[in-house]
């Protein structure tokens, strides 16, 4: 049985048959946050739709945000308050850090996770590869 092409060939024909690749972006961007100062407060305006894009209670990030800025707050309905005045290059990169800690699966590196609490334990559950990690508790 004799072959028409060598192995290289068929490769190369393979390889020229393969569609383009493209510049993928993630299908997870992380959300910037918007707000304004006031005085000696930072009002942020989308914490809500930042919480429904990273799937996570407002009240979570928030906390969050507080421990991490070191400062007091209060939600609101037009807004978070934070007492302080914060730059919004700080507050993303605490939104970042949040995404880090708290969405990323610590495996595969994709959003596709869940917090589940179990005898005290908050883990981070992967729905995608199936990790688990345990995460800080934010009391």
């Amino acid at each position: 049985m004799a072959f028409k092409h060598t192995y290289k060939q068929m490769l190369d024909r393979a390889f020229k048959n393969l569609p383009k690749s493209k510049n993928i972006t993630t299908r997870f961007d992380i959300p910037k946050v918007t707000g304004s100062l006031q005085g000696n407060k930072t009002i942020i305006t989308n914490l809500s739709q930042i919480s429904k894009i990273l799937r996570r209670p407002e009240s979570h990030i928030f906390k969050f945000l507080l421990r991490e800025l070191a400062t007091t707050g209060d939600m609101k309905k037009g807004g978070t308050i934070f007492i302080g005045k914060f730059s919004s290059g700080i507050l993303n990169t605490k939104i970042e850090k949040y995404v880090k800690e708290f969405i990323l699966c610590n495996q595969c590196k994709k959003p596709d996770t869940k917090l589940i609490k179990e005898k005290g334990i908050t883990f981070k559950h992967c729905e995608a590869c199936g990790a688990r990690s345990s995460v800080r508790s934010l009391k």
